[in-house]
């Protein structure tokens, strides 16, 4: 009589913790948009949150959020956002120029990321300009999502339309990339852009890395359409696939009760 009643208190636990399973898999089935916006909007802050720890004194977790974001980005100081700095209020971007002048290494790219700025400067956010537009656009997308949900369904964006939004930053991202190994420089000079607009703009404009030069639009543009798209694609379909789920954990838990009701049952009558 004993080891059938041990039987039936674990049986009773077991059944006692697939409940609780079946419970956290239809909350997440419920929930999962809320928590996907939120752990962008949370990712998006600690960027920026990163060089405001360097200006507050916190140098040990500011390092710890640099190596953390360094696994997703290049980090290169000459394609990010200063903030705090002395020279200029609030915060600016810098040419590698006026980088090095300050410290920064050049040698390589390596070396150049190591670089995260100093008091006249300002310190670098923990990710680039082109980084900061793709989780901007996955954010903005996402709560335009949920918003637009609310009122009616959203069809997924077609694969081909997911192709031709990633393709823009495919292509200036990898010419970049190229430009950086071989060092043919075309991408320093945008002669191609030049010759597109037949010079309308100043010369800093195609040359520059900085803030409303051609190469931050192109990052920022890029980057944007990029996590706009993916979202556009990836929400509709996780959408469909979690109300199949919540549906399937709202029938588990339904003869998992029973279960529990049934053997509950039995139990009293012994």
């Amino acid at each position: 009589m004993e080891h059938k009643q041990i039987q039936q208190h674990l049986s009773r636990r077991l059944i006692q913790a697939l409940l609780a399973l079946q419970r956290g898999i239809a909350w997440f089935a419920r929930h999962w948009l809320l928590l996907f916006n939120g752990f962008w909007m949370l990712f998006l802050g600690g960027i920026f949150l990163t060089p405001l720890l360097m200006l507050a004194g916190f140098e040990r977790a500011a390092n710890v959020l640099y190596t953390l974001y360094g696994f997703t980005c290049h980090q290169l100081p000459d394609r990010s956002y200063f903030f705090g700095g002395q020279m200029h209020a609030f915060f600016s971007t810098y040419d590698l120029p006026t980088l090095v002048a300050h410290g920064a290494d050049a040698t390589s790219d390596w070396t150049l990321r190591a670089f995260r700025g100093d008091a006249l400067l300002g310190y670098k956010t923990a990710v680039g300009f082109r980084c900061i537009a793709e989780y901007s656009g996955v954010l903005g997308m996402g709560i335009a999502y949920a918003l637009i949900r609310q009122r009616r369904p959203s069809r997924p964006l077609p694969w081909w339309g997911g192709v031709l939004m990633s393709l823009p930053m495919a292509i200036d991202g990898t010419s970049h990339l190229i430009n950086d190994i071989t060092g043919w420089g075309f991408r320093d000079t945008n002669a191609w852009a030049v010759w597109l607009t037949r010079g309308a703009f100043p010369a800093d404009f195609y040359t520059g890395t900085e803030l409303w030069s051609l190469n931050w639009w192109l990052r920022t543009i890029t980057g944007m359409l990029f996590g706009i798209g993916i979202v556009w694609f990836a929400y509709p379909l996780l959408h469909e696939g979690m109300q199949e789920i919540a549906e399937e954990a709202r029938l588990a838990l339904a003869r998992t009760h029973e279960r529990l009701h049934s053997q509950t049952e039995g139990k009293s009558h012994v």
